[in-house]
């Protein structure tokens, strides 16, 4: 039986953060934040698994190791995919779940966030665009956003869950407005391998022996 991976995962924002619901549900920003059904904001596990496949590509490349072109590769063999699956019908082996914001009995969720002005820039030119101005939803700074696990599943190579902590590690920004100085947090993870909690060192030279030895 292939070993249990469970990371438990608790990122606590330094600034607000803005992880867009796609839409204004009914409120007066023009881009409101992703809640669960009680109203409490989240990072959803969609974006933790984007955020720590694009870290763990960034690691791979920088040490001369492959990476598949796009989500549909099939062809290049990487650990990215091993750990990620592809669009194309390889299943991850792993369960990424939804970070929840950690809010005290009595807090109302609403008073959670704020609405922001910001204006749209034009990249090229550098300035403001003209009549842009929006009204953007953020989370508070100082919130905790938590699941534990977050992410679980088996795998068979412990350098492969060291990969993932790296990746975690790595990524400072959440959400959207990084540029404008949203959505930067710290970082804590609890890796458990077959139920015995793994420290940082055993870690680091897990992933150091996977990096060396081309990712197996």
């Amino acid at each position: 039986m292939m070993p249990k991976l469970e990371i438990a995962i608790a990122l606590t924002s330094v600034t607000p953060l803005s992880v867009g619901a796609g839409g204004s549900a009914g409120s007066l920003a023009d881009k409101s934040i992703v809640r669960d059904g009680r109203g409490r904001p989240i990072i959803p596990g969609s974006q933790l698994k984007g955020k720590l496949r694009h870290a763990a590509e960034r690691l791979l490349t920088a040490v001369g190791q492959p990476v598949p072109t796009d989500f549909n590769d099939q062809t290049t063999a990487s650990v990215i995919r091993t750990l990620f699956g592809t669009n194309g019908g390889e299943r991850a082996p792993l369960r990424f779940t939804d970070l929840v914001c950690v809010v005290d009995n009595g807090i109302e969720t609403h008073s959670l966030s704020r609405i922001r002005p910001s204006v749209s820039i034009n990249r090229r030119r550098g300035i403001a665009e003209d009549a842009h101005l929006l009204f953007q939803e953020t989370a508070l700074a100082e919130l905790v956003y938590q699941a534990n696990p977050a992410i679980q599943g088996t795998l068979t190579n412990l350098g492969h869950a060291a990969l993932l902590w790296a990746a975690l590690m790595l990524t400072e920004r959440w959400g959207g407005g990084s540029s404008r100085g949203l959505g930067w947090v710290c970082r804590q993870a609890t890796v458990r391998w077959d139920g015995t909690t793994v420290e940082a060192d055993a870690l680091k030279a897990a992933l150091h022996a996977l990096l060396s030895n081309g990712g197996h």
